[in-house]
């Protein structure tokens, strides 16, 4: 018998490591109703989960994780439909930005190693030079 391998979310909910989730799969993951989970997709516009070929929803991992802050916002923090809306962008944007920040300092520590790199071998050419 083959075990499932399950995967965990920042809140802790458990779930099948696996590509695509059907719609009844993720309801009974979030445990809501899949009305709501469409009532979402078309509030939401972040949530755009493909369809397979019999035109089935179909749901990534990425659009679980985005389903499952959108609970948090509506039922734990009490977020009306539209200020979760706001959210979301206000996460994304945040988001971007630490993403440009971690490129940027990446490219800088590179540029750093480099010159430190460079200022070592100068140290030892010179060491080397009044021997």
């Amino acid at each position: 018998m083959k075990e499932e391998v399950f995967a965990k979310t920042e809140n802790e909910v458990d779930f099948p490591e696996k590509m695509f989730y059907k719609i009844g799969e993720v309801s009974q993951i979030l445990n809501v109703k899949s009305f709501v989970i469409r009532y979402w997709e078309s509030e939401f516009k972040q949530l755009r989960p493909s369809k397979n070929g019999t035109g089935q929803r179909v749901f990534r991992k990425k659009d679980i994780l985005l389903l499952q802050r959108i609970k948090e916002l509506l039922y734990e923090e009490l977020y009306t439909i539209p200020g979760a809306k706001k959210r979301l962008q206000k996460d994304q944007r945040e988001t971007k930005k630490a993403k440009t920040v971690e490129g940027k300092s990446t490219k800088i520590r590179k540029k750093l190693q480099h010159h430190k790199s460079k200022l070592i071998e100068i140290k030892n050419f010179l060491r080397n030079d009044s021997d």
